[in-house]
């Protein structure tokens, strides 16, 4: 009784603990449009404030047009001069 214990009882035991913890951990998704300003960045100026964008990862890149030439828009962090961060539309 007791080899049958560990060899069949215990990993099906084992392998329901895991299903269960699957479900009892799966954390469901939390969509927030956060919107961030998009720069563009024009020869001779560096980091204009163009356009709006959002930061969340979707399927479209966040773009530009100023004077008939698209950019892409991107964000920067708080404090920095550079503008390197990717911007999507949503």
């Amino acid at each position: 009784m007791k080899t049958n214990f560990f060899k069949i009882i215990m990993p099906a035991i084992a392998i329901l603990l895991a299903i269960g913890g699957s479900f009892v951990s799966y954390a469901s998704e939390k969509t927030t449009n956060a919107l961030v300003p998009g720069y563009i960045d024009i020869i001779g100026s560096h980091c204009i404030h163009y356009t709006t964008c959002s930061n969340i990862v979707g399927p479209v890149i966040c773009t530009a047009i100023y004077q008939g030439i698209v950019y892409q828009a991107y964000g920067r962090f708080p404090n920095d001069t550079v503008c390197d961060l990717i911007l999507w539309r949503q």
